[in-house]
């Protein structure tokens, strides 16, 4: 039998509500503004277990599968035994005897459990930035973007767009500590820093990230298009490759696991957001081994080169699609 797990609350971006799993080894049960929303079991079968489920609200579905892979690593793949099969995105996974057979690698792929979901990819558009060719950029919407509980810290992790007013005055704090200032050399005035988030929300090839743990802010990341970023030049990038750049800004949450699993995160995130998207880069300074120790432990991470930018010497480091979901883990 499988260990039990203590109650976790789910607040997906997909749904209106918060719910709440548990899970005791063998049942689990599902609620939602105290009512039971789903009930079923769990038999574990080697490298897959039987997952039985009934209720009213199958929409809820994909939060058991995640509960279980998010917490069992070795079940490779769930069997999803419900005649409400067909009442979830999890139909995609139905074969013709009603059983959704499941794998890690194609869960994780979805987006609809952790992301605001598009309606759909929009054709492409091409335009040319400072002599690059590249596709229109979507616009980004404020807000939450992404969220999902990681087991690993049990915090729940989530992005939003960067809020001017209401997270300046946080921007410069963390700036102005020398553990910061010391990589991104902003310790500037506020005024300043007002001007440099402007800037990058009006910038459509990035866009200015808060990343929180259930719902405090902890740290700020630029997600960035590659091509027609500053790095395109120094390596063969690809029209939907993504960067990052990132920072821990509250001392409480550094350390390995916290920043581990906002990495995962913001990976996981950038795959989903475009399907299209089969690379992730970054480029911190070479001497930067706070930040390159982690290219050895999240999944699928590989150093490339060390290169010159006119700024510093930097360190390319790489992620495929393939790499990070093949190998089973949850982000």
């Amino acid at each position: 039998m499988l260990k039990s797990i203590e109650p976790v609350t789910y607040r997906p971006l997909s749904l209106n509500d918060a719910f709440n799993v548990e899970f005791d080894g063998r049942n689990l049960k599902v609620e939602a503004r105290g009512e039971e929303a789903l009930q079923g079991s769990l038999e574990y079968l080697g490298g897959e277990a039987k997952l039985q489920l009934t209720g009213s609200r199958f929409e809820a579905a994909p939060l058991v599968v995640e509960h279980v892979f998010s917490h069992f690593p070795e079940i490779k793949h769930v069997i999803l035994r419900s005649k409400d099969a067909e009442a979830s995105f999890l139909a995609r996974f139905t074969g013709q005897d009603g059983e959704a057979r499941i794998s890690r690698e194609e869960f994780f792929q979805l987006p609809e459990p952790w992301t605001r979901v598009r309606s759909s990819l929009r054709e492409e558009e091409w335009t040319v930035t400072n002599g690059v060719k590249h596709p229109v950029r979507p616009k980004v919407e404020p807000g939450v973007f992404y969220r999902r509980y990681v087991p690993a810290i049990r915090k729940t992790i989530s992005f939003r767009t960067v809020e001017i007013e209401r997270d300046l005055e946080r921007f410069h704090y963390w700036h102005n500590q020398p553990r910061v200032y010391e990589l991104w050399e902003l310790n500037k005035p506020i005024e300043e820093l007002k001007v440099y988030l402007e800037k990058g929300q009006k910038d459509p090839h990035q866009f200015p990230v808060i990343l929180e743990y259930d719902g405090e802010p902890v740290g700020y990341f630029e997600f960035y298009w590659a091509a027609e970023d500053r790095l395109g030049p120094y390596y063969d990038h690809a029209p939907y490759d993504r960067g990052f750049h990132f920072l821990i800004g509250e001392e409480k949450y550094l350390g390995r696991a916290n920043t581990e699993a906002a990495i995962r995160s913001v990976t996981h995130f950038l795959f989903l957001d475009d399907p299209r998207t089969m690379r992730i880069v970054a480029e911190p300074r070479a001497d930067n081994q706070r930040v390159l120790k982690y290219v050895q432990v999240v999944p699928g991470w590989r150093f490339i080169k060390e290169f010159d930018f006119p700024h510093k010497r930097a360190a390319l480091v790489s992620v495929r699609r393939e790499d990070f979901f093949r190998n089973g883990e949850a982000p």
